[in-house]
């Protein structure tokens, strides 16, 4: 009877997968690339759903050139789904480049394109949710029509022209439609280009788009939005005469109506540091050249002759009456490749360059502004050797966030750093062996005061052998940072990163701690201050927190709280350090971030203190780095966390002298049945 029923189910299982009337491609989900053989057909609406969430459906459309075709993709209200879904509608290439896109349209939640194809073949329609998370049926839609006569091209076939001063008047007559003009242009001259929807037209281009081209196609220039307006405009100064293509088109390429295209021409003026190659700009190293950015766009390059292998510095600063607000600072080789840039490493947003020449011979020097449209005096330098190694430096660091990369070389060389602080004012410092060949593997950092005497330093207190320090400034004054080997000999480069504030109070200000890393020596600065530290955990690992006070001026008391991702509290320890330091041992049951806040004990007290994080549970061996002060008594908490598991703990002992050590079993899931065995540094 068993058997029958057993064959029975199979066979109807059989039945209902492997003989039931196969649909049409549009009645199973289209897979979401372009595999797909669901076919989308001009004139036939397709209905489908988008099941599960984050699915996406890809249709295969045949499109000819010389067609338009209007696609649109309707959310539709079902039992199952009564808020129609909100949509959006991609079209894509035979590569699965995205050609086309919309999300909403006519005010709706719907989406709608046209597209019109550059050439005949298979493109691919995408029908998805706006959110991730939604579901619901749809309904997609294509119709096609012939595009209408169209009297300038959209490539560089184009038989249209411009010229300056003579404004042409056009439309955009689809969606997808864009009209290139041919444009002569001179090099010595400035086009200040426009492009606004026809005033006085009945459909005036809503968003237009500008561009200018080379006859590859290659984008020169853009802009989409300018003067506070939908409007483009752009100032275009050609680098050689010749003719180039000025494209009108339609943002998101969705849009038609009537546009007015003009250009005007106005003389450069005279200029000495032309922007290329064949300038008359020059700068010797020891020396300074004033200039000035005369009009938007403008570039200056300036000829200047390095040395291979010696070490130069560069500097370009607003100056005059009216100085350029933000300069921005190359430098070239002698074929004009860009070797190295810097916009705002010098005091504010000035620019400053440390550089090893590669080789001998002739480098450009390029002054511009950050902003193409602004203008200004500026003042560029140019220095010979390395940054100083003493108050006369003239490498800057910003307090309000600063990074940049630099060198110690040679071998024993020392770079000086200023930064400007108020009284009170805090900044961490982190200094890294820079990514790649030839970096410095053992940076060692050191603060000064403004009479050059040492405040601070650090050696090994970020990841690995990198250099990590907090420092809030007693005075307001200029202070220093050194940067340098560990060891004489050390020589490569590093990268700087300068981040304002001290160590945060809440997690939005934590500083970040790796397991298993050095550990953090920072400072509790003040009666009440507290430091947060985000750190990962993994779920169902222990972790041991060590905060300990640190040389000079430790913090006497330290006191550990460690809070989850909500900002709970889930562990604290005062004292079960050796001494009145801090340890505590946590396994997080759910793994992700957690926040280890480091204070003094009753919020009074300040000092420097080293925190470190140990993913793993307490050694059982002899190799272990946990300590217990039998001098003085000592206490821990922990947990042994699966059967065989070993503690061991390292205690220097007297001869002669009676110990008390105890085991007891603690907290709501204590350990039955403790054991403790005492051996020597054998094992034995």
């Amino acid at each position: 009877m068993r058997g029958k029923l057993w064959i029975g189910a199979a066979s109807a299982a059989l039945m209902a997968l492997g003989f039931a009337p196969a649909g049409s491609a549009q009645d199973r989900d289209p897979p979401g690339d372009a595999s797909t053989q669901a076919q989308l057909t001009i004139g036939a609406p397709v209905d489908g759903e988008i099941s599960p969430a984050g699915d996406s459906d890809w249709y295969r459309l045949h499109v000819e050139r010389g067609q338009i075709y209007h696609l649109t993709l309707d959310g539709v209200s079902s039992d199952s789904s009564p808020q129609p879904l909100d949509t959006t509608l991609a079209i894509h290439g035979p590569d699965g480049q995205q050609l086309a896109f919309n999300d909403d349209t006519n005010g709706s939640l719907n989406s709608a394109l046209d597209y019109a194809p550059a050439q005949t073949g298979d493109v691919f329609v995408e029908a998805k949710a706006f959110s991730d998370t939604a579901t619901g049926p749809y309904r997609l839609t294509v119709t096609a029509t012939a595009l209408p006569p169209d009297t300038v091209g959209n490539d560089a076939s184009t038989r249209a022209h411009i010229s300056a001063g003579a404004p042409v008047n056009g439309t955009l007559d689809y969606g997808g439609d864009v009209d290139w003009y041919r444009f002569s242009a001179r090099a010595g001259q400035m086009y200040a280009i426009t492009l606004a929807g026809a005033q006085g037209a009945a459909n005036p281009l809503a968003d237009p788009l500008l561009r200018v081209l080379d006859a590859r196609g290659v984008e020169i220039a853009s802009n989409d939005d300018s003067e506070g307006s939908l409007n483009s405009s752009l100032n275009f100064i050609p680098s050689r005469s010749g003719d180039v293509f000025v494209s009108a088109q339609s943002y998101g390429d969705q849009g038609v109506g009537a546009y007015t295209l003009n250009i005007a021409a106005t003389t450069l003026p005279p200029d000495d540091a032309s922007a290329d190659s064949g300038t008359r700009g020059r700068v010797d190293v020891g020396a300074s050249v004033n200039g000035a950015l005369d009009y938007p766009g403008d570039h200056d390059w300036y000829r200047v002759r390095l040395e291979q292998g010696q070490s130069y510095r560069f500097s370009l600063n607003g100056s005059g009456a009216h100085a350029l607000g933000d300069p921005l600072l190359r430098i070239r080789d002698a074929r004009g490749q860009e070797l190295a840039m810097d916009d705002d490493s010098g005091e504010g947003y000035n620019s400053y360059l440390e550089f090893i020449a590669p080789t001998t011979g002739v480098y450009y020097l390029e002054a511009q502004a950050y902003d193409q449209s602004a203008v200004g005096g500026y003042t560029l330098a140019a220095a010979a050797g390395d940054i100083p190694a003493d108050a006369s430096t003239d490498a800057v660091l910003s307090a309000s966030g600063d990074s940049r990369e630099g060198a110690i070389a040679p071998a024993g060389d020392r770079d000086w750093f200023k930064i400007n602080l108020a009284n009170g004012q805090g900044v961490r410092i982190a200094v890294n062996a820079a990514d790649g060949d030839g970096a410095l593997q053992d940076p060692l950092i050191v603060m000064h005061g403004p009479d050059g005497a040492e405040l601070a330093r650090d050696d090994d207190g970020g990841p690995g052998l990198n250099s990590w320090l907090e420092f809030v400034a007693p005075a307001a004054g200029a202070y220093y940072l050194e940067v340098r080997g560990f060891s004489d000999e050390a020589q490569g480069r590093y990268s700087i990163s300068v981040t304002p504030g001290e160590i945060g109070n809440t997690a939005d200000g934590a500083e970040q701690i790796e397991a298993n890393g050095d550990g953090r020596t920072a400072t509790i600065n003040a009666d009440g201050d507290a430091d947060w530290f985000a750190v990962n955990l993994v779920e169902g690992r222990p972790y041991r927190f060590n905060l300990q006070g640190a040389e000079p001026d430790p913090l006497a008391d330290p006191m550990l709280t460690l809070y989850d991702a909500d900002g709970h509290e889930v562990a604290s320890d005062d004292d079960g350090g050796t001494g009145r330091n801090a340890y505590l041992s946590y396994t997080s049951v759910a793994g992700g971030q957690y926040y280890a806040a480091v204070s003094s004990f009753g919020d009074h007290g300040r000092g420097r203190y080293t925190l470190t994080v140990s993913d793993t549970d307490v050694p059982g061996n002899a190799n272990t780095d946990e300590t217990l002060d039998a001098a003085n008594g000592d206490d821990r908490v922990s947990r042994i966390d699966i059967p065989g598991d070993l503690a061991d703990y390292r205690v220097d002992l007297e001869a002669g002298a009676h110990y008390l050590i105890e085991v007891i079993a603690q907290g709501d899931d204590p350990l039955g049945d403790p054991y403790l065995a005492v051996v020597n540094s054998d094992g034995e």
